[in-house]
């Protein structure tokens, strides 16, 4: 089977001309019919034949464009930006959502074609177009490597949820902005916690992308080859000391203890997507949130009665438990990130902040 054109990964069919995956169709879909307009922040000097182009919205829409994808072959009355999205009309009801297919079990066949994204998406990176089939040895990142990899992973994940869950591109454009904000930071910790109970570890933190950063020295994390920051790495790693602390303690050791599967894990995020109130969210937004909310619950409570999973209402509350542990620590994180944006020290780059923070 031919790949996706733009990306270079499993394509879902032909859409608007071309052979493409899923995440790029809703991209270009989402770009045209909200006619947005992106600025390319390396000064469009972004290589995109590799994923540091796709990562960049302008140079990835630019390359959907040179691969033959059709403007003119999109009707704006199926997109998930029309008219139903307006922030004053209601958001359609939960009900069809319901009647489908379990909302966890799909969501579980759509995280392994995000896996399956990252394999290609983050080998992509920095190197030649021959070698992304090789897989390279788990190694320690820096603060700056994870800061780039953060934000490519912000795309994939929202692409990821634009697909797994239909209600959410129901909503109106600047609710799924407040909820995808208040949940991207809380993934990247929850789901950290899951690869360490994949791998039952608790001494690195083990990033998407398969490699780690060494919770044993944080020095090497915050290692500035080039010696600009005002402050030495050793200063760093004992400023933000308490980020490592709270995710260790509010993270790792509390899903380690509940080994949790990724059924679980999966639950877990569904609840943190569809949050309750947030600041600016309304009340039709809320109210889709709760009942997505106590959908997924019930699903929980099925999926431990067939798994004759013994005092399962003790296991479910120990899981549902962690939701407000990761939510402290994530907090503390976006905290010590502000606090290095706002002194110029090991800060991530303004495209960081204006896509991937909790807020503006």
């Amino acid at each position: 089977m031919n790949p996706c054109v733009v990306c270079l990964v499993r394509r879902s069919g032909r859409h608007f001309g071309v052979d493409a995956c899923r995440g790029c169709t809703t991209f270009f879909r989402r770009t045209v019919v909200s006619k947005n307009q992106y600025k390319c922040s390396e000064n469009d000097t972004c290589d995109i034949e590799k994923s540091k182009g796709l990562q960049c919205k302008k140079c990835r829409f630019e390359r959907c464009l040179k691969m033959g994808m059709r403007r003119d072959y999109i009707q704006s009355h199926r997109d998930f930006y029309d008219r139903r999205s307006v922030d004053n009309n209601p958001i359609p009801s939960i009900s069809n959502f319901q009647n489908n297919v379990g909302i966890l079990s799909t969501i579980e066949k759509d995280y392994s074609h995000l896996e399956n994204i990252r394999e290609i998406v983050h080998r992509m990176e920095g190197v030649n177009m021959f070698m992304i089939f090789q897989k390279p040895s788990p190694r320690g990142q820096t603060y700056k490597e994870t800061y780039r990899l953060l934000l490519r992973e912000f795309y994939l994940v929202a692409d990821w949820i634009s697909s797994s869950f239909p209600i959410f591109t129901a909503f109106p454009t600047s609710q799924k902005d407040i909820l995808l904000r208040n949940f991207y930071l809380t993934f990247y910790n929850l789901e950290a916690g899951f690869f360490a109970c994949q791998r039952n570890r608790n001494d690195v933190w083990f990033l998407p992308n398969g490699n780690f950063i060494n919770c044993q020295n944080l020095e090497s994390f915050y290692h500035d080859p080039y010696n600009l920051q005002p402050m030495t790495s050793a200063d760093a790693a004992r400023l933000f000391e308490g980020t490592r602390t709270q995710c260790k303690r509010n993270v790792l050791e509390p899903m380690l203890r509940e080994n949790v599967t990724q059924f679980e894990f999966l639950a877990l995020a569904a609840l943190i997507l569809f949050d309750t109130g947030l600041e600016g969210q309304t009340d039709s937004c809320l109210e889709i949130c709760r009942k997505v909310r106590t959908t997924v619950q019930k699903e929980m409570i099925h999926y431990y009665s067939t798994k004759r999973v013994e005092e399962y209402p003790l296991r479910m509350a120990n899981i549902l438990s962690i939701i407000p542990s990761v939510q402290k620590a994530s907090q503390k994180m976006q905290n010590d990130m502000e606090i290095g944006h706002l002194f110029n020290a090991y800060s991530a780059e303004k495209p960081f902040f204006e896509n991937c923070v909790g807020k503006r």
